[in-house]
């Protein structure tokens, strides 16, 4: 009897120490996540003011800087907190400086365009590198974006047109994206293992 005792005594503190390492795991983690979010929102607004200066005849392109962080997210971390990090940073850019139909059309492409690196990601695991899970969440972007619009406002066949020239730029944009996304995810990796 007195041997159960001495195995629960020796065992208990390696469970105290296994909580207390999975509690500063996640807290760790929560952090990240949460500058990440601050540094997507950040990037959101300048992405707004360096867009208007790099896209003059195109006014409503944007180069989707935040994507780099939803894109880091979608390998970084479970579905549950990418979704979550999407969200966030949809509702917090468009407070600042968006309105109710700016946060209607940004959210509903945010939403198309996770759901859609988070399926090429998982389907294409082997074969999918981060710059093709970024061009194809840039093409769901901005497709949703436009159908959005044509729901909303019922332009006809010019959006189609404008389309066009909005999907070019998302997949040179979205190809510059997927390589800056490797080297941020890079750059995490090394932080964290030093």
């Amino acid at each position: 009897m007195q041997c159960g005792c001495v195995i629960i005594e020796t065992l208990y503190p390696r469970v105290i120490i296994m909580d207390n390492l999975r509690k500063q795991i996640n807290i760790k983690k929560l952090i990240l996540i949460s500058i990440l979010i601050s540094f997507s929102v950040i990037l959101s607004i300048f992405d707004r003011y360096i867009s208007q200066l790099a896209f003059p005849f195109l006014p409503t392109t944007k180069i989707g800087l935040a994507n780099i962080i939803i894109l880091v997210g979608v390998y970084r971390f479970s579905h549950r907190e990418t979704l979550i990090m999407v969200v966030l940073k949809s509702v917090l850019a468009n407070l600042i400086y968006g309105g109710p139909i700016n946060f209607l059309i940004g959210f509903s492409a945010s939403l198309a365009s996770f759901i859609g690196m988070i399926c090429a990601w998982k389907a294409l695991r082997n074969v999918a590198t981060p710059i093709s899970v970024s061009v194809i969440g840039g093409f769901l972007h901005i497709v949703t974006q436009l159908a959005v619009v044509q729901g909303l406002y019922r332009i006809g066949v010019p959006i189609i047109y404008y389309g066009a020239l909005l999907i070019f730029f998302s997949l040179v944009t979205s190809i510059i994206i997927g390589f800056v996304g490797i080297r941020v995810n890079e750059f995490i990796n090394q932080i964290e293992n030093s």
